[in-house]
């Protein structure tokens, strides 16, 4: 195989990686496009969620910048003079708001957390509400008309209640069984809270994290893609 056969493939090959790359950036442009519109600005769960989608679809745009400045200053067409110098000045950019994801990654999580608190709050208070509230009437029933009244109102549906029946130990039995329905739920509530805030706190350290080192790479981009910014790709250098 000669010389000038060998430049051809090595051409060949490079274009062809120069392509992938270009098709990986395009595709990744319009994933982020479909993600941020349209926009939930304030809506911290819709920023949390977006910023940890952006993050984890990185990868695939750092992939097709290094496959584009492949081979540097190698055979280009005129109009990649422009985009290389863009996408240089771009990865800076990427750089910079990543970083300023992360405060904003964290400040959304805990507007999330206080939001999940509040409404898991509302629905414990409001269950640990009826269930107080049948208690105390089932302890201010004393006769088994008035226990199978309250019953009745209860299960809305009719309620017989024998007369072989306890009726004393009946209250008593369904009292304890409230009183322990109260605490199930008040472990579950807590059990919940304690689920709910480790599953953020993975996410927020995982997607601050995928940040903070894609601004990295971002930023060594930037820097090692001087030649694209201050000088003009010739073939011939």
């Amino acid at each position: 195989m000669t010389i000038l056969q060998n430049q051809e493939r090595q051409v060949f090959s490079s274009g062809i990686l120069r392509l992938v790359g270009y098709g990986l950036l395009v595709m990744a442009i319009i994933d982020v496009l479909f993600l941020v519109i349209p926009p939930q600005l304030m809506n911290p769960l819709w920023e949390f969620q977006t910023v940890g989608a952006i993050v984890e679809r990185i990868p695939v745009t750092l992939l097709g910048i290094v496959l584009v400045y492949y081979d540097e200053r190698g055979d280009r067409a005129p109009i990649e003079t422009f985009i290389l110098k863009a996408l240089s000045w771009l990865s800076l950019v990427a750089a910079i708001l990543l970083m300023l994801m992360i405060p904003l990654n964290i400040s959304n999580s805990f507007r999330i957390y206080h939001q999940q608190n509040a409404t898991v709050n509302a629905q414990y208070v409001n269950q640990k509400d009826a269930i107080q509230k049948f208690k105390e009437q089932l302890k201010a029933a004393n006769s088994k008309d008035e226990i199978g009244a309250v019953l009745q109102q209860q299960s809305k549906e009719e309620v017989s209640i024998p007369n072989s029946v306890n009726t004393q130990k009946l209250k008593a039995d369904i009292i304890t069984s409230l009183q322990n329905n109260q605490d199930n739920i008040t472990s579950q509530t807590k059990s919940f809270r304690a689920q709910k805030r480790s599953l953020l706190i993975k996410q927020c350290l995982k997607w601050n994290l995928g940040a903070l080192i894609a601004a990295i790479l971002f930023f060594m981009i930037w820097k090692s893609t001087g030649w694209a910014r201050i000088k003009t790709i010739n073939p011939e250098d």
